[in-house]
C-alpha cells in the first residue's frame, strides 16, 4: 500500500494550484479558457449561423435589432502529467528514492482526482513511456496506484529527450510534474526549456537519499581512506577511487552545488522546485512543504 487510509483522509481538503487556466477536454472543477454553456454568465459575441438560437439575448435583439449570443464560463479539470524517474540511480535510499517518487506521485494523483483534474503518469529512462493514460474521477484512484506499483527501475537516465517527448503523448498543455533526483549526465535544462516553451507549467520534485548526501556516514563503519572500486549504478561502469577526507569534502561541495544549480535553474525559468531526502515521512511533505511552495491549496 502507497499511502495509509488515515493519510489520504487528510489530503481531502487539499487541491491542486495552478497559476494558470488550461484547456483540456474532461469537465472539471476548474475556470476554464474556454466559453460554454456554464452557469455564470462570461461576455457576449455576434450571432453566426449555426449558433444556437437558445443561447441568443432576446432583450439586446429588441433594443438593438442585432443578434447577440450569450457566453458563460465553463469549469474544465487541470490535467496534470506526474513524470516518474524509474532509472537504476533511483533505486539508492531506504526507502528507495522511487519508491518516494511514488508515493509523492499516489498523493497528488489522489488530490487531483478528488477534484475531477485529469492524471497522466509517465515513467522517464531512455524514453517517455506512458504508465496511466488521462484519467479522471476519484473512483480512478486504484487504478492509478495499481499503475504506481508496476513501475520498476531499469535503464539509464535520459531526461532532457524523455521531457521532449511529452508533448506528443500531452497535447494539451497542462502542469507536468518531474519527480527525479535529476542525475542525468547531458543535463535537464533543454527539457524544461521546451515544454515551459509549449506552455506547460512545470514543477521539479528533487529526490534525493542520505547516501549521497554524506556517503561517509553509510560506509557501514569502514574507515576512511583508502581505494575504492566504485560502480556507476546506471551504465555499471567502475572507477578505482582514493576516499580520504579530502575527495569526501570535494563531493560534498560538489553534491551541494549541484543541487544549488538545480534550484537555481528553476527559481530563474519560473519552475517550481521542492526537494525531499528519501528517508524523510512525505506525510509532512505533501501537507506543509509543499503547501508552502504553493503547490498544493487548502480549501477555506
Amino acid at each position: 500500500m502507497l499511502l495509509t487510509p488515515q493519510f489520504l483522509k487528510r489530503l481531502d481538503p487539499f487541491y491542486i494550484r495552478s497559476k494558470r487556466a488550461f484547456r483540456s477536454k474532461f469537465r472539471g472543477e476548474r475556470r476554464s479558457l474556454n466559453r460554454g454553456t456554464g452557469m455564470e454568465f462570461a461576455d457576449y459575441r455576434v450571432y453566426e449561423p449555426g449558433d444556437d438560437l437558445r443561447h441568443v439575448d432576446w432583450n439586446i435583439y429588441a433594443r438593438l435589432d442585432r443578434l447577440f449570443i450569450k457566453l458563460f464560463h465553463t469549469d474544465e479539470d487541470l490535467p496534470l502529467g506526474l513524470l516518474i524517474d524509474n532509472s537504476r540511480s533511483m533505486e539508492f535510499g531506504s526507502p528507495t528514492k522511487l519508491m518516494c517518487a511514488k508515493q509523492i506521485a499516489a498523493a497528488l494523483g489522489y488530490i487531483a482526482l478528488a477534484h475531477a483534474d485529469s492524471v497522466a503518469v509517465y515513467t522517464c529512462t531512455e524514453r517517455l513511456s506512458p504508465t496511466l493514460p488521462p484519467t479522471t474521477g476519484k473512483s480512478q484512484f486504484p487504478r492509478l496506484t495499481k499503475a504506481l506499483d508496476t513501475i520498476a527501475a531499469s535503464g539509464q537516465t535520459r531526461l532532457t529527450e524523455c521531457l521532449k517527448q511529452l508533448p506528443m503523448y500531452q497535447r494539451r498543455a497542462g502542469m507536468a510534474v518531474i519527480l527525479s533526483d535529476f542525475l542525468d549526465p547531458i543535463g535537464y535544462a533543454d527539457g524544461f526549456k521546451l515544454l515551459s516553451g509549449c506552455g506547460f507549467s512545470l514543477t521539479a520534485i528533487h529526490l534525493i537519499s542520505p547516501e549521497e548526501i554524506d556517503p561517509q556516514a553509510h560506509l557501514d563503519n569502514t574507515p576512511t581512506g583508502g581505494d575504492w572500486l566504485v560502480e556507476d549504478a546506471e551504465t555499471g561502469e567502475t572507477k578505482a577511487v582514493t576516499i580520504n577526507a579530502e575527495t569526501l569534502a570535494q563531493y560534498r561541495d560538489q553534491q551541494q552545488a549541484f543541487c544549488d544549480n538545480l534550484q537555481r535553474f528553476c527559481t530563474d525559468q519560473g519552475i517550481g522546485y521542492a526537494k525531499l531526502e528519501s528517508n524523510t515521512p512525505i506525510e509532512p511533505f505533501i501537507l506543509q512543504e509543499l503547501h508552502r511552495v504553493g503547490f498544493v491549496q487548502r480549501n477555506r
